[in-house]
């Protein structure tokens, strides 16, 4: 029961905003901001004394639970005339065919979800990261930089983790860790129709705008996974909601609006690295109104944004600052090193590349050719290591027999980049479309987030998983363009088409499919860990018996960069037989200067897992020494070795 605790909270304060106001929509994602800050504050205060373990986090929800409660029944109830006035700005759903489309989203909402119930976290950055530096929290009771090997397991921006620390803490198992994504992908919907309505669309359009939203492939196959594109998309949409609702005068509280606005960035920044594209074209946006309306006074609203959303980052900052002498931590070699208008024009080419794979390899071929010859034209090679991340180029096809890449890491939005090319060409050529209120400059704002991240990001073959936010924006949009069209029955079939051509990425998830003959109902939850790398089953599991056997329960992990290191905690977690401490050793980044510290210093590992790279397979090492201790390989396989004391 105590999982339910945050959920009890998120209720509690939905029930709180939404007494007197009776317009949920808006109320769910006020709730929404303020749970997520509640997140953090918990987070960061417990881990000041390094209270970060189930009776601290149990009894600070249970506390929560205890005072929201108590404070919605001490209210008076709703005033009547309030809830009379607010009424008729209900949606009411009355036409069939809009009433079929919500069926529609409702049923891959719901597929998705049970997906992300059943299934584990699988993703390869699951198992590097997201999942690994939870179960490190865990272990140390504290959000605190730790010694490993793999450093974006400390810089990486950490509230999606948060709330997964949270649930698996208080389930005792990662069964909820999916459901983050999952929840996000709901908040999106919701706050997709809110800011078409905000743009002026009629009910038609709000639900086009959600279909939208909910057929995306890429978010239908990130919704049920442990990625945090999704989450970000949800707070960039927030983001908008927000300063459309500024902008359009619903309130003239100037700090209330301030006060939204910087809690959004900051837990949009805490999010995800990308954030500061998808959140910059906004704040200017927002930047260019006050300063419309408050002249010199300005910069009041921009020192509460400013505080707000560094106040949510500070933890982590400061973490990253102490560690990397930067709060955005470890420099990497993912943004441009070369600037230019005709680099622009090649990243933008082949961004959106990404998306217009096909299973047709002659398609993809002819693309790919036409994408070189543009760039020899432009004097742009396309291949430039230093605006490629990637080796090399090129437009990325269907893996299926059938054609639908599953893939959560590279799937494109084909459907929905021919959609955005068709609504801009109506959009440009119908008058009456274009002077809709706010609506070009909500669309120049949108398209300018997409600009930035290609103007400073390098391209490489995963960036479409990054452009999940750009198509969640861009969303009210082509909803609103499809509910102008003259014949409505053409938009109908848009958009049941949209539900019906979402369907094989709903069931034919490649790490988590519904009705492959792998799926997720007939296969072991264990065997689902190693969907990515399956050959490593059989490896891992041998090691963790081979460490039981010896009763070793002090482990130390030597697997170099990028280690596949979450499904260990998994198979120890299974055992359970007695407490197992697992930590880095020999580690030669910058973290290493923490293993002097009080709480790893003193680490002595009876057993050492070493993960084996190229190099040693061919000519492996019988000992590694550590802290002047020898340890011999006692265990081997083609993957792993482990050496004893």
């Amino acid at each position: 029961m105590s999982i339910f605790l945050p959920l009890i909270s998120l209720i509690a304060i939905f029930l709180l905003i939404n007494k007197n106001r009776n317009h949920w929509r808006e109320s769910l994602i006020l709730t929404s901001t303020y749970w997520g800050i509640l997140i953090v504050a918990i987070t960061e205060y417990l881990n000041i004394f390094k209270l970060i373990n189930f009776g601290s986090v149990l009894i600070t929800w249970a506390l929560i639970c205890i005072i929201l409660i108590y404070i919605y029944f001490r209210l008076n109830y709703p005033d009547p005339k309030i809830l009379d006035k607010n009424k008729s700005s209900q949606v009411n759903i009355q036409i069939p065919s809009l009433r079929n489309l919500l069926f529609g989203i409702g049923f891959v909402v719901a597929t998705v979800g049970l997906i992300a119930i059943i299934a584990p976290p699988n993703n390869w950055d699951s198992m590097d990261y997201h999942m690994s530096r939870v179960a490190h929290w865990i272990q140390n009771h504290s959000v605190a930089h730790y010694p490993t090997n793999y450093t974006p397991q400390l810089y990486q921006n950490p509230w999606s983790e948060f709330v997964i620390l949270h649930f698996q803490i208080l389930s005792g198992d990662d069964y909820f860790a999916d459901l983050v994504q999952w929840f996000s992908m709901i908040g999106c919907i919701i706050a997709v129709s809110l800011i078409a309505k905000k743009l002026g669309a009629d009910v038609r359009g709000q639900v086009f705008s959600a279909v939208v939203t909910a057929t995306i492939p890429m978010g239908i196959l990130q919704a049920s996974s442990t990625q945090n594109d999704y989450v970000l998309s949800f707070w960039v949409v927030c983001l908008a909601y927000y300063l459309l609702s500024a902008i359009q005068g619903e309130t003239s509280d100037i700090l209330m609006n301030s006060f939204k606005i910087g809690s959004i960035t900051g837990l949009a920044i805490l999010s995800k690295g990308t954030a500061y594209f998808y959140i910059f074209p906004f704040l200017i946006w927002f930047s260019l109104f006050q300063i419309k309306r408050l002249r010199w006074k300005v910069w009041k609203p921009a020192l509460i944004v400013g505080s707000i959303s560094l106040l949510l980052n500070l933890g982590h900052y400061l973490r990253n600052y102490n560690l990397f002498a930067s709060p955005l931590g470890e420099p990497g070699n993912y943004s441009n090193e070369v600037y230019g208008i005709n680099i622009l024009f090649s990243n933008v080419l082949r961004n959106i590349a990404l998306h217009i794979g096909t299973p047709v390899g002659l398609w993809n071929g002819i693309a790919n050719r036409l994408i070189q010859i543009i760039h020899i034209f432009i004097g742009v090679d396309i291949n430039d290591p230093r605006i490629t991340f990637s080796k090399t180029f090129f437009v990325p096809g269907g893996w299926s027999t059938i054609g639908i890449s599953g893939n959560e890491n590279s799937a494109g939005n084909l459907v929905h980049l021919v959609l955005i090319i068709i609504c801009m060409t109506i959009f440009i050529t119908r008058k009456e479309i274009r002077k809709q209120r706010y609506l070009f400059d909500y669309l120049i704002a949108a398209l300018s987030t997409f600009i930035i991240f290609c103007y400073f990001v390098k391209w490489q073959a995963w960036n479409s998983r990054l452009h999940l936010p750009f198509f969640v924006l861009l969303s009210p949009f082509l909803g609103i363009v499809l509910s102008k069209l003259e014949k409505q029955r053409i938009a109908i079939i848009i958009v049941t088409f949209l539900l019906i051509s979402s369907l094989p990425w709903v069931f034919l998830n490649r790490f988590r499919p519904i009705i492959d003959s792998n799926n997720i109902f007939q296969v072991s939850r264990i065997e689902q860990y190693f969907t990515n790398r399956p050959y490593l089953k059989t490896t891992y599991a041998g090691a963790v018996e081979f460490l039981n056997s010896k009763k070793c329960s002090n482990i130390g992990l030597s697997m170099g960069n990028d280690p596949w290191e979450y499904p260990f905690w998994v198979l120890w977690r299974q055992n359970n037989q007695e407490i197992v401490k697992i930590q880095h050793i020999n580690v030669t980044n910058i973290s290493a200067v923490l293993e002097k510290e009080d709480y790893y210093k003193d680490f002595e590992p009876c057993g050492i897992i070493s993960m084996e790279t190229k190099k040693s397979k061919h000519s492996k090492y019988q000992k590694i020494n550590f802290k002047g201790k020898t340890y011999l390989r006692a265990w081997d396989s083609p993957d792993l070795g482990i050496f004893i004391k």
